[in-house]
């Protein structure tokens, strides 16, 4: 009971912040099919996640959301937005958290024709290191990866290990695609890393073109090392 009630004082929130918000989108994502029939794959940043599901409102995708408590408000406005949710992360220690799963659904939906969404460092990091989900379901589908950025002129940035980024009241959200990135069907393990690097390139340069705090990041996932 304390639960569906938080989720839906969550959700009267959120829509109430959205009605603040002014969108601006510099074109739509661009598709191999000049009429727009065909579906796509955007690629978004962990921390613009907020912004980026609100920026699709009326523009229906599949996406994939953890099955952890943190994804419950996610999936409930995801799914009050008109999105398909496929719950599911990665396996943890040997525990079957429902990623293949998710993948299989959210792939089936693709096939279907509806366009995809995933943010590609998450649901947990490390930040801007794009894994490789994106660049397999790519490859099964023969899907474009496009890469998406909402950039809020204002908003607060959390001490998350993601720099979660949520808009200030009354600001404006300018919407950015990047150029489709075509995944090749056959691919190695070493070129499955090539194009997780291609697509955080892609995403960044992205935001090094309209944001003006913009600061280079390093997209290699590093070994961690004791003192």
């Amino acid at each position: 009971m304390f639960k569906a009630l938080l989720a839906w004082l969550v959700q009267a929130f959120i829509r109430l912040l959205n009605a603040t918000y002014r969108y601006r989108f510099d074109g739509q994502p661009k598709r191999r099919d000049p009429q727009g029939a065909d579906p796509y794959l955007l690629a978004i940043w962990h921390q613009n996640l907020f912004a980026g599901i609100l920026a699709q409102t009326g523009r229906r995708h599949v996406v994939i959301v953890s099955r952890s408590g943190d994804g419950d408000p996610v999936t409930m406005l995801c799914e009050r937005l008109g999105h398909h949710v496929a719950r599911g992360s990665s396996a943890s220690r040997g525990r079957d958290k429902g990623g293949r799963e998710a993948k299989e659904d959210m792939i089936r939906q693709l096939e279907a024709g509806l366009p995809g969404a995933l943010t590609v460092d998450g649901p947990r990091g490390p930040a801007h290191v794009v894994k490789p989900g994106i660049v397999e379901m790519a490859r099964r589908t023969g899907l474009p990866i496009v890469p998406y950025l909402p950039l809020p002129q204002r908003y607060w940035s959390m001490k998350s290990w993601d720099r979660f980024r949520l808009p200030k009241p009354f600001t404006r959200i300018d919407v950015y695609y990047g150029e489709p990135i075509p995944v090749p069907s056959e691919l190695t393990g070493a070129q499955f890393e090539h194009y997780q690097r291609i697509v955080a390139e892609a995403i960044d340069a992205l935001e090094a073109r309209h944001d003006p705090h913009f600061v280079p990041r390093d997209h290699l996932e590093r070994p961690k090392t004791g003192r």
